[in-house]
C-alpha cells in the first residue's frame, strides 16, 4: 500500500479524510508536515478470485514531512520501509517481494 489509504465518507474533503488516517495509522498530526496537496487521481479495478471485484477511484497526495517521528498503530500497520520515490520509479521491480496493492503499481 502507500501510505494511507484514504477513503473519505459524505461531506469530507479528500484531504481531511488524508489528515484523519495519517493519524491513526501512524500517529502523524498535522503539525509535523506541511503542503498536503492531491497530485493526481486514477481509475482503478481488480477482480480477485472467488473474492469478487474491488472498483474505486484513488486519490494520490503528497505532503512534506518535517518530522518523520511515526507511531505506527499494529492494528493498521505491518511493517513500514522508506524508499526515497526515484529509486521505487526507477526500479520497481526490487519491492516485488514485498506484495503491495494490486494498484500500487500504476
Amino acid at each position: 500500500d502507500g501510505t494511507v489509504a484514504s477513503h473519505p465518507v459524505e461531506g469530507q474533503s479528500q484531504e481531511e479524510a488524508t489528515r484523519q488516517r495519517l493519524e491513526e495509522e501512524l500517529g502523524i498530526t498535522p503539525d509535523q508536515y506541511g503542503d498536503l496537496r492531491l497530485t493526481d487521481r486514477f481509475e482503478y479495478k481488480r477482480y480477485f478470485e472467488n473474492a469478487g471485484v474491488e472498483h474505486e477511484v484513488c486519490a494520490v497526495l503528497k505532503l512534506t514531512l518535517d518530522d518523520r517521528s511515526l507511531d505506527p498503530d499494529e492494528e493498521e500497520v505491518a511493517g513500514l520501509m522508506w524508499v526515497p520515490y526515484e529509486r521505487l520509479h526507477s526500479n520497481p521491480e526490487w519491492y516485488r517481494q514485498l506484495r503491495l496493492c494490486p494498484w500500487f503499481e500504476i
